[in-house]
C-alpha cells in the first residue's frame, strides 16, 4: 500500500509536467473527463495545471478548477478560485455563471449578503429562473433578523421580500411589524393567502353563531355552599355571560353557547382544543390562566377563530394575534390615555414627576406616560423606579425622593436639580417648586400608593396625582384624602350604580341567581352583550366592524373603543367630587 501511494504521488507531478509541455486541449478534455466521472481531486490537479500559464483554456480551466473543489467539499478553496477568476478575467464571457456559483457558495457558508450581491450581478435572461429558485431555496432557511437586514439593504429584491413576508407571516406580529408586512405585500403584489394568517379575511355571515366559554369551572370540586366555594368568581363571570346570552336570544340574535371546563390545567386545555367541534367555533371566551390562555391563542391563530380574554390586561396576548382581544385595556393603553388627559389639563411649561413599581408592566406604563408628555414638550424632571417590595424600604425610598424635591431649605424658595452626564456633575439648574404640576404613579402596589399619597399630604405641595382604580381596593385608602389631594385614576371598570341599566341588571340577576352580583358578573354580562352583538352585526370576523367605529356604549360599563388596537382604549378618568367618584373625561 505504501509503495502504491509513493508511485501515485510521483506519477501526478510527472503527469502534470507532461500536460503542460503537451497539448492544452488534450489536457483540458482529460480534466473534464475526471470532472464528469466524479474524480474531483484528479480534476482539480489537472485543471490547475492549465491555470499556471497562458493558453486558450486558462479561464475555463480556472472555472472548472473551482467547481471541482466545490464538489470535492473544499468550499473555501472553491470560493477563492472563483473570486480570483472574476478579478483576473473581469470580461470573460461566461462570467455570469461564476457569479451564480459564487452566490451558491456564499449561501452554503451562511453569508447571505454576499450571496445576494453575487446573484444580483446575473442579468442573463435565461439564467433568471435558476437565480430566483436558488435565492428562494436558501433564503427560506434564513432567520427573521437576517431577512430583515437583507430587506433593508435590498429594498427592491422580490425574493428577499417574499421570504421575509413568509417568515413574518408564520409567527404572531406586533402592530409595527404588521404594517411592514402589509407594505411588502403591496410593494411586490404578493397574494395575502399565500403569505400569512396575519390578515383577517372577509367576514362570514351566519344564521347562528357558536361561542365557546373555556373557564376553569372545576366542576368536580364544586361544593353546594357557595360561601365556601373558592372558585365562585368563575361562576359569577359565567352567570353574567349566561344572563346576557338569554337577553341576546330574546332579541333574535341566534348564538349557541358552549361551556368547557379547562380545570386550570394545560393538558386538559389541549384535550378541549383537540376536539373537532372547537374548529367550528366563531368566538372563544377564555381561558383565564396564562398557560392555557397561550395554548388557546396559538390554536385560534392557526384556525382563524376570534378569542377574547375577559380579565387580563397583558397586551402580550393580543400584540401578536389579529384574532385575539382583551376586554380590558392594557397597562400601556391606560398610561397613554392618562397622559393624554393630563396633557390637556396642564400648562406646557409645567413639569412632572414619575414613580413606578418593580413589575415590568409598571415600567412599560411609566415610559409610555413620559413619551406622551414629551410629544408636547412637557418635561419629566424625575423618573424613579421603586426597586423593592419591602414595606420599610418602599417607605424610605418614596419619602427620601419626594422630600428632596418638596422640602428645600426655608430660605431657598426653589428646587435644586443636579444634572449629570458621563458621571460628571454639570452646572446646577434651579426650578421653582410651583412649576411641578403633577406626579404619575405607575403601580398598583398599595404600599407605594399609600406612601406617595401620605408623603405628598404631609408636605403640602399643590399638585395632582395620577394613578389607577386598583387603589380603591386598598385597605389604606381614605376617600377624603384622595379628594383633597386631587387624585385622578384610570378606571376601566367604572360603573354608575344609579343608572337605569345597572338597576335593571341587578334586579334580573338577583331574580335569577338569588344573590347580589359582583364585578365578575358585570364583566361577563357586558362582554357577552358587546361581542354577541358584534357577531350579529359584523359576522364571524367582526373586527372589520369593530375597527370602523370609535365608540361602542356599554350596558353597565361606560364604553368601548377597539379602533386602534385589540384592547379597549375607552378608559374613564375618575376622581372624588363631593365624596362621589365621578368621571371627568366624558
Amino acid at each position: 500500500m505504501k509503495m502504491f501511494l509513493s508511485v501515485l504521488l510521483i506519477a501526478v507531478p510527472l503527469l502534470l509536467c507532461a500536460q503542460r509541455s503537451g497539448n492544452p486541449q488534450k489536457t483540458y478534455l482529460t480534466s473534464k473527463d475526471f470532472y464528469y466521472t466524479g474524480q474531483y481531486r484528479m480534476a482539480m490537479e489537472s485543471f490547475k495545471s492549465l491555470t499556471t500559464y497562458s493558453n486558450t483554456f486558462t479561464e475555463y480551466a480556472t472555472f472548472y478548477y473551482g467547481l471541482s473543489a466545490y464538489h470535492d467539499g473544499q468550499i473555501e478553496i472553491a470560493k477563492n478560485i472563483l473570486l480570483q477568476l472574476t478579478r483576473k478575467y473581469p470580461n470573460w464571457g461566461p462570467r455570469q455563471e461564476v457569479y451564480f456559483w459564487l452566490g451558491k457558495l456564499y449561501f452554503e457558508i451562511g453569508d447571505y449578503r454576499l450571496a445576494v450581491d453575487q446573484l444580483n450581478k446575473v442579468n442573463e435572461p435565461t439564467m433568471k429562473p435558476d437565480v430566483v429558485s436558488l435565492k428562494l431555496h436558501y433564503l427560506a432557511g434564513a432567520g427573521l433578523e437576517e431577512l430583515q437586514a437583507l430587506h433593508q439593504k435590498y429594498l427592491n429584491d422580490a425574493e428577499i421580500g417574499f421570504c421575509l413576508a413568509k417568515s413574518m407571516g408564520e409567527q404572531p406580529l406586533t402592530n409595527e411589524d404588521m404594517s411592514q408586512l402589509q407594505n411588502i405585500i403591496a410593494q411586490f403584489n404578493f397574494s395575502e393567502e399565500n403569505i400569512t394568517n396575519q390578515f383577517v379575511g372577509p367576514t362570514i355571515i351566519k344564521e347562528r353563531y357558536k361561542v365557546a366559554v373555556c373557564f376553569p369551572f372545576l366542576i368536580q370540586d364544586m361544593k353546594k355552599n357557595r360561601r365556601t366555594n373558592s372558585n365562585q368568581w368563575v361562576l359569577d363571570l359565567y352567570q353574567g355571560i349566561q344572563l346576557a346570552h338569554r337577553e341576546l336570544l330574546s332579541q333574535n340574535i341566534a348564538i349557541d353557547l358552549f361551556a368547557y371546563d379547562t380545570e386550570r390545567d394545560s393538558i386538559k386545555t389541549v384535550e378541549i382544543l383537540s376536539m373537532d367541534e372547537m374548529k367550528s367555533m366563531d368566538l372563544i371566551i377564555g381561558p383565564l390562566y396564562p398557560a392555557p390562555s397561550e395554548l388557546a391563542a396559538t390554536f385560534t391563530f392557526h384556525e382563524k377563530i376570534n378569542i377574547l380574554n375577559p380579565l387580563s390586561s397583558n397586551t402580550d396576548i393580543i400584540s401578536h394575534n389579529p384574532y385575539s382581544f382583551l376586554f380590558h385595556p392594557g397597562d400601556k393603553t391606560q398610561a397613554k390615555i392618562a397622559a393624554q388627559y393630563m396633557r390637556g389639563h396642564i400648562e406646557k411649561d409645567k413639569k412632572t414627576l414619575i414613580i413606578y413599581g418593580s413589575r415590568s408592566s409598571d415600567s412599560i406604563a411609566a415610559y409610555q406616560y413620559r413619551s406622551v408628555l414629551m410629544e408636547d414638550e412637557i418635561e419629566v424632571i424625575m423618573m424613579e423606579q421603586v426597586p423593592t417590595v419591602d414595606s420599610e424600604e418602599i417607605a424610605r425610598f418614596v419619602s427620601e425622593n419626594l422630600y428632596e424635591i418638596f422640602t428645600p431649605d426655608e430660605n431657598d424658595p426653589i428646587l435644586l436639580i443636579e444634572k449629570a452626564e458621563n458621571g460628571e456633575e454639570e452646572e446646577k439648574e434651579f426650578i421653582p417648586r410651583s412649576d411641578i404640576n403633577h406626579i404619575y404613579v405607575a403601580s398598583s402596589n398599595e404600599l407605594i400608593m399609600a406612601n406617595v399619597i401620605g408623603t405628598i399630604d404631609n408636605m403640602g405641595p399643590e399638585l395632582s396625582i395620577m394613578g389607577n382604580d386598583k387603589w380603591l381596593q386598598s385597605r389604606f385608602i381614605d376617600f377624603r384624602q384622595m379628594e383633597r389631594l386631587q387624585v385622578y385614576m384610570t378606571a376601566p371598570s367604572f360603573l354608575d350604580y344609579t343608572s337605569y341599566n345597572f338597576k335593571r341588571f341587578q334586579k334580573k340577576y338577583m331574580n335569577k341567581y338569588k344573590y347580589i352580583p359582583n364585578n365578575y358578573s358585570f364583566i361577563g354580562y357586558d362582554l357577552m352583550l358587546l361581542f354577541g352583538g358584534l357577531l350579529d352585526q359584523g359576522g364571524k370576523y367582526f373586527q372589520h366592524e369593530l375597527k370602523n367605529k370609535d365608540f361602542y356604549p356599554g350596558s353597565l360599563f361606560q364604553g368601548y373603543n377597539y379602533a386602534e388596537s385589540n384592547d379597549n382604549s375607552y378608559i374613564p378618568i375618575v376622581r372624588f367630587e363631593s365624596g362621589v367618584l365621578t368621571q371627568v373625561n366624558k
